[in-house]
């Protein structure tokens, strides 16, 4: 590898992915923590009146399931949502005054946030009652969250952070649309179409050499107990469960109210301001009278954009919708044999979980080129069938969806009761065995599976711009090139309809999971 290519050409680019990493690291932090702790608070803090109490029970499920969708809405729509919320041209016109790097950062950062948050409510819900109860007797319910709960899940939010650097190191999208030249974008610009030696070891050996952190620590943390272990697993083991333990005695109002105030700021935060700058960017007019710019709010051009947009874009929405489905149809069923056979054979499940980790951080590029490689060089009649199908865009786009499609199934394999799994393998063979008894028991995590490959495929910018065929344009690809080219209007517009879909599938989702939580008195799954 040329030590001059390095320098000249990797060294800034080396240099920006790690203040990136930094920067988006910060902002989760300052964000996410708190996010997870008074949510996590709320949670175990019942509320005297029984009305007021069920109405809390009912918010941190929303909490959760905002959380989990704002971590799979993809990063070009939390861009398109922010920039059309505080960018250059957004209705807070100039708020962000700190730079390129700054701005993106804060995009990562509030994606990374949600992932912090869950990880830490999920992990303080998993703490034993008797170490809760005793806490309490020793500290207020702030004190206690921070000397016990956090202290015993700071593994969890370590491991978080790291997930935020990889992302931030391997993802391109929005660092893009800013000149922010990571790693992964400097591919992108300047390789994709011509990859070498020196382009592919950078983009792939910082990334997984930065991935050995993660790797270690899991190793660790699985050991630890808040690790699936299926012999310890409880019905209350459970990111959705209603019937997690509350405290010993009821919350002051203080309390309550600084735990209501953070748990609502987190969500607008992280989730609300993405659909609110969507629908104000729609109707946001800019005019020009004496030589000044002045900006106000029209509801009939917002609803005419609305209202243009599902014809305007069909042919985007059309693609994304067709290409999702069909990668959810591939990925789940190879997902959920790789999560059983990770059950049956322990050794292979640890193997595979390192495997997978390390290619999801492989960056899109890098896949969507191997992609190309494959169709252009191996497969007969490669040229058709990247040309004329979706076949090589479905390919790309499998590997980070379909990777998040097997963690959600090794998780709900890893919480059947041992009993359970043992016992089932008197009843019959391995066919029978996932259709009567393994299938029922995780279902939902089968739909949340397929709901979650679905929303990812459909807006992997990095591994799609690649591999599309010609003439075919995805929501996601063209919202990349709208921001690119500063069309608000559109941009919002298109986005806005895009969001919507994802509202209503992380709703189906939230309904599936409160079902099946609300009618599981055995373990089932922790999603």
């Amino acid at each position: 590898m040329p030590i001059e290519a390095i320098a000249t050409g990797w060294g800034p680019a080396l240099v920006t992915t790690f203040a990136l990493m930094a920067v988006s690291s910060v902002v989760a932090i300052i964000v996410g923590v708190p996010a997870a702790a008074t949510a996590s608070l709320l949670d175990s803090l019942p509320i005297a009146h029984s009305i007021g109490d069920r109405f809390r029970r009912v918010f941190v499920s929303l909490w959760i399931a905002a959380m989990l969708f704002a971590i799979a809405t993809p990063l070009i729509l939390h861009a398109a949502a922010w920039e059309s919320t505080a960018g250059k041209f957004g209705w807070l016109v100039k708020t962000v005054t700190g730079g390129n790097l700054i701005w993106v950062g804060w995009i990562h950062g509030i994606h990374g946030a949600a992932i912090l948050a869950v990880l830490l409510f999920w992990a303080t819900r998993n703490i034993p009652r008797e170490v809760i109860q005793h806490a309490s007797l020793d500290f207020n319910p702030w004190a206690g969250w921070w000397h016990v709960r956090w202290a015993i899940a700071k593994p969890w939010g370590v491991g978080g952070v790291i997930v935020v650097w990889l992302i931030a190191a391997t993802e391109m999208s929005v660092a893009d649309l800013h000149s922010v030249r990571t790693i992964a974008d400097q591919f992108y610009l300047f390789y994709a179409l011509d990859p070498t030696w020196t382009s592919v070891a950078m983009t792939t050996w910082i990334p997984l050499l930065l991935v050995i952190g993660p790797a270690i620590g899991w190793f660790l943390i699985r050991r630890q107990p808040l690790s699936f272990g299926t012999a310890t697993s409880t019905s209350n083991r459970s990111l959705f469960n209603r019937k997690h333990f509350a405290a010993t005695s009821t919350a002051s109002t203080p309390t309550l109210i600084f735990a209501w105030l953070g748990t609502i700021t987190g969500l607008v935060v992280c989730l609300g301001m993405m659909a609110v700058g969507l629908v104000l960017q729609t109707g946001h007019l800019v005019e020009i009278q004496d030589g000044q710019a002045s900006a106000r709010w029209s509801l009939s051009a917002c609803i005419e954009n609305l209202a243009q947009a599902p014809t305007l874009f069909a042919d985007e929405y059309f693609w994304t919708l067709q290409l999702a489905c069909l990668t959810s149809l591939l990925v789940v069923p190879i997902a959920g044999g790789l999560a059983r056979l990770g059950r049956v054979f322990p050794k292979f499940g640890v193997a595979s979980d390192l495997v997978l980790t390390l290619a999801f951080f492989v960056p899109g590029p890098i896949v969507g080129m191997t992609v190309v490689q494959l169709f252009a060089s191996i497969i007969p009649n490669g040229e058709i069938l990247a040309t004329q199908t979706l076949i090589p865009t479905i390919l790309a786009v499998s590997v980070r969806s379909g990777i998040l499609a097997y963690a959600i199934l090794r998780l709900a394999y890893l919480q059947i009761a041992a009993s359970v799994w043992e016992s089932s393998r008197l009843d019959g063979g391995t066919w029978f065995r996932v259709m009567r008894i393994e299938l029922p028991l995780i279902w939902p995590a089968v739909i949340i599976a397929a709901l979650t490959t679905a929303v990812v495929s459909s807006g992997d910018v990095p591994a799609t711009l690649p591999v599309l065929p010609p003439g075919v344009t995805t929501v996601g690809t063209r919202l990349f090139g709208l921001l690119h080219s500063g069309s608000r209007y559109q941009e919002a517009a298109l986005a806005f309809w895009y969001f919507s879909a994802f509202i209503l599938v992380g709703a189906a989702a939230w309904i599936l999971i409160r079902f099946a939580a609300r009618g599981s008195s055995s373990p089932r799954i922790s999603s």
